[in-house]
This record gives structure tokens, sequence and C-alpha cells, in this order.
């Protein structure tokens, strides 16, 4: 009886004694482990999925790709896959050839519910509203009638964007330039000027709104001749990467995707 007195009271004792260091160990501060702060998890530890929704003309809608497949979105899609916070990215393609500015409230009231659940909105628009000039005085065209219509173009762009502002507010809205898409063509001799006064006009509106980009694209385009579609007017296949490529670096240069990956 007496061993097993004697072995009874080593156990308590020993059992009294890891309770008692970890009741220690629980009372431990951190920083006696090496840590001195909490820890943290990147911000782009858990990929997330983008949805993205185009408006636009033709150049939204693909004209010129000849794998059908949504032009320089498709390209754009790709490289965006490749980065690490990034699981899987949504398209939703409402481009639709011939397109002017004016005519885009009709498609972005129609689609309200889609813009608001939208990540990121992209618009290619203003090539048709500078044709119409072409088309419309082609035997007497100046700068002065670009001009003009540049003026009402960069009103109904700040309309637009007021507009889609009021559908979401946090989505990123990337808009493109304009390029020439007339070569050499003699009856605009001042055609250079008039792109650029056109994508600086955009620019200037673009400017007023934060979580915006303006996407130059003219100098992909200037004396090139593998980057236009059979029509000598849309983007090929080269030319669609080309603006993907472009779109990309821009997002990344205004730390877009970083701003977008903070507020999921």
């Amino acid at each position: 009886m007496k061993k097993w007195g004697i072995s009874f009271i080593v156990l308590l004792m020993m059992a009294s004694c890891s309770a008692r260091s970890a009741s220690v160990q629980e009372e431990i501060p951190m920083r006696e482990f090496g840590l001195t702060e909490p820890l943290t998890i990147a911000e782009d530890f858990f990929p997330r999925d983008m949805n993205i929704v185009a408006l636009g003309d033709s150049l939204t809608e693909g004209v010129g790709d000849r794998t059908k497949s949504g032009g320089y979105l498709a390209y754009l899609e790709q490289k965006l896959l490749v980065h690490k916070a990034i699981k899987s990215v949504a398209v939703t393609n409402l481009g639709k050839r011939g397109l002017r500015i004016s005519q885009l409230d009709k498609v972005v009231n129609k689609n309200k519910d889609v813009l608001q659940q939208a990540d990121m909105i992209m618009i290619t628009i203003g090539g048709n509203d500078m044709m119409k000039v072409v088309r419309s005085h082609f035997f007497d065209l100046s700068y002065s009638l670009f001009a003009k219509e540049q003026k009402q173009f960069a009103v109904k762009l700040e309309k637009l964007l007021k507009t889609l502002r009021s559908i979401n507010e946090d989505a990123p809205i990337v808009l493109f330039g304009l390029y020439n898409p007339f070569g050499s063509l003699q009856a605009i001799p001042e055609i250079e000027q008039v792109i650029q006064l056109w994508n600086e006009g955009s620019k200037e509106i673009m400017d007023k709104y934060e979580n915006t980009v303006f996407v130059e694209v003219a100098d992909l385009f200037a004396n090139r001749d593998d980057v236009l579609y059979s029509d000598q007017f849309h983007p090929n296949d080269v030319g669609y990467q080309l603006m993907a490529e472009r779109v990309y670096e821009r997002l990344e240069t205004e730390e877009t995707l970083v701003l977008w990956i903070r507020e999921q």
C-alpha cells in the first residue's frame, strides 16, 4: 500500500507541474518567440474572380479578329489570368459595330444590372463620331469641323462617365484613345493633329474622375502596315494584341489592379 501511495503522490505532482507549465506558456509574450508584430497575409494570397464589362464600338466587338474571340479583350484576359491575385476573368462584351457615343446611353440603360456588378469597365468609342464628320463633309473637310465635333463628343463623354459612376461607384473605368485609321489619306492633311486633339480632350475629361484610366494607342498604329485588318481600318490580331499589352501596362503603372485587390 505504501508503494501505491507514493506512486499516486508522484503522479499528482507531475500533473501539477505539467498544468503549471502550460499555464506559464500561455502567458509568455509573443516577442519571446521572435514575433514582434501580428502575422499578416498578403493581399494577393487568395486569388479573386474578376468581372469585366466592355462597352463600345467595333473595337470592343472585335471586328478584324480572325479568331472571333473578342479582339483585345481575349488577349487581355490571358494576361490578367497570369496575375497571381486573379483566379478567373469573366468578360461581358457589349460592343457593337458602328456605335457612336450618343448611342451608348441605350446600351448602358439596358445593362445597368450587369454594369453594377462589374469590377472593371472598358470602353472603346469615338472612331465613328469622327467618321461621321468624314462622311458628311468629305469634299470640304477642315480641322475646325473636327474640333467642333470633338467638343460635342467631350460633353457626351462626361455625361457617360457621370451615368456610369451613378451605377457603379467603385469599378475602374478604362477608355482607349483613338488611332489614325486613314493612313496617308490626302483628303485629311491634318488628321494627326485631329487625333491628338481628340485624345487630349478625352483624357482631360477622364482626369476629372477618380479611378479612371486613359489608354493611348495612337503610337501603336503609326506608320505600320502589319497591325490593321484587310479593311485597313480595324485592328487585326497583332493590333488587338498590342492594345491588350498597352492597357495591361497602364493598369500596372496606375496600380489599378493593386487598388482593386485591396478593395475586395
